[in-house]
């Protein structure tokens, strides 16, 4: 299956992504901006909830949900599907 065309935008704010194919947008707060940021690049699961735990302070358990959570809403609103995800496990 061929990758949709995704673009995305970042600040310290927060972020948008944009599935320029469906025409769907989804709005980031600052930690999901991050955590796009960090599966676009390719790092696993445990690397995104180390530098989450880092950059927001939280606990690897805070870090982890907000992970999940994350991943599942990305589904939900069918920016990505599981295949298209970067860095899943």
């Amino acid at each position: 299956m061929s990758r949709e065309r995704i673009c995305s935008t970042h600040t310290g704010d927060g972020g948008i992504i944009l599935n320029i194919d469906q025409g769907k947008m989804f709005s980031l707060n600052a930690s999901g901006s991050v955590i796009f940021q960090l599966l676009e690049k390719g790092f696993n699961n445990e690397k995104i909830i180390e530098e989450v735990m880092r950059r927001f302070e939280i606990s690897a358990d805070l870090a982890k949900r907000d992970l999940d959570n994350f991943r599942e809403a990305l589904k939900t609103y069918a920016l990505f599907t599981d295949s298209q995800l970067p860095g899943s496990e």
